[in-house]
């Protein structure tokens, strides 16, 4: 067997791997809606929980930009001249995602308020 066959073989395998263990949902649930419409305690609740979902994924997210960065300032020459580019791409997309995570944050307090004020 080649090695080109080979490889192939490999990441058909990863592939069929990465999809047979991820969860699958059924529908995605429509946030935008469930803002809109959201009157009851329970209602909130759940958007408060969602936001905060967020704003852990955003700050997961970051973090993994920040090591990425990392890896660019520890070996600056392995990504030659597109060096600055990753550096100033990677500082954007921390910064970016730690907002997103402060107003998801933001957003949760807002709807625990909402479903503490309601009945």
């Amino acid at each position: 067997m080649s090695l080109k066959t080979l490889s192939v073989i490999t990441i058909a395998l990863i592939s069929l791997n990465a999809c047979t263990t991820r969860e699958i949902s059924p529908r995605p649930h429509n946030w935008a809606q469930a803002v809109q419409t959201a009157e009851t305690r329970e209602n909130h609740e759940a958007l408060a929980e969602h936001y905060d979902e967020v704003a852990e994924q955003m700050l997961a997210d970051a973090e993994e930009e920040k090591a990425m960065l990392e890896q660019y300032q520890a070996k600056p020459h392995k990504y030659g001249k597109r060096i600055l580019d990753l550096k100033a791409h990677a500082t954007a997309m921390i910064r970016d995602f730690e907002l997103a995570a402060e107003e998801s944050k933001q957003m949760a307090d807002y709807h625990r308020q909402l479903a503490a004020e309601a009945e």
